[in-house]
């Protein structure tokens, strides 16, 4: 398989374990917890979602561009300016009280947790690949 495609199938594969979690810790939170609580998780999840996609066009803009590679500055001013406006949402919702502390992190980890997830995965597999040699 090429490289080009492996990293497309891992990058759907993230997002849609992605989605999955998105929906299923917020259920999971108004089961166990209250309906606020779900809240705040999915509050989390939808900004941390959104920051991953932006940074996702972004990357795929800056490289998939043929015959023009991105300048440095230009590439971490856009980064830092993504990550501040993330940020400001986060301190937004906490200063305005929209949202509670832990649950609010709990729901930032999502993309974090997916990405962990499947590369837990992918290393699993290839362990088992390796043993069946």
């Amino acid at each position: 398989m090429k490289n080009g495609q492996l990293e497309k199938r891992l990058l759907r594969r993230i997002e849609g374990t992605n989605a999955a979690l998105l929906v299923s810790l917020p259920l999971i939170a108004w089961g166990l917890y209250s309906k606020e609580v779900a809240l705040a998780v999915l509050t989390g999840g939808i900004i941390a979602t959104l920051s991953f996609r932006v940074l996702k066009w972004q990357l795929q803009r800056a490289f998939l561009r043929p015959g023009r590679l991105p300048t440095k500055g230009g590439l971490f001013v856009s980064y830092y300016l993504r990550f501040l406006g993330t940020m400001l949402v986060v301190f937004l919702v906490m200063v305005y009280g929209w949202s509670k502390p832990i649950p609010l992190l709990v729901g930032l980890s999502v993309v974090m947790l997916s990405i962990v997830l499947v590369g837990g995965r992918e290393f699993l597999a290839m362990m088992l690949k390796r043993g069946d040699e």
